[in-house]
């Protein structure tokens, strides 16, 4: 009976232990890769957003080919200022090749990081 227990208790670890495992690559992972305009036709792209805090936040638009900078709050949109939009793009598409390095980096990196520490661990233990 302790053995049947013992053994149920390990699979629910382990399937535990998957499903976390998937939640986190999922939204490490493929969520920000996914684009979520459904439509490429939209007059109305946000471009990047942040948030100040759980109620605020800045938005860069694009709206018609114009890029603006928005305040989105509890008490309405407004407009910060009307960007450059030349320089907006060329921002933008810096910043892309900067998150997708960040991501690359920090999905490799960090596991290699890891197995590296590892690895010495188990080395200076063995001497």
């Amino acid at each position: 009976m302790g053995l049947e227990f013992l053994w149920m208790m390990v699979q629910t670890f382990v399937a535990l232990a998957i499903v976390c495992g998937l939640a986190y690559l999922i939204f490490r992972v493929v969520m920000p890769r996914v684009n979520f305009n459904y439509s490429s036709n939209n007059m109305v792209r946000v471009v990047d957003r942040i948030s100040i805090d759980a109620r605020k936040s800045l938005c860069v638009i694009e709206v018609a080919g114009k890029w603006m900078l928005i305040s989105v709050t509890e008490n309405g949109v407004q407009l910060v200022s009307e960007l450059d939009a030349d320089e907006a793009k060329k921002a933008a598409e810096e910043i892309k090749l900067v998150r997708e390095k960040q991501t690359a980096t920090a999905l490799g990196s960090n596991f290699a990081d890891k197995l590296a520490q590892l690895m010495k661990k188990k080395e200076g233990g063995k001497k």
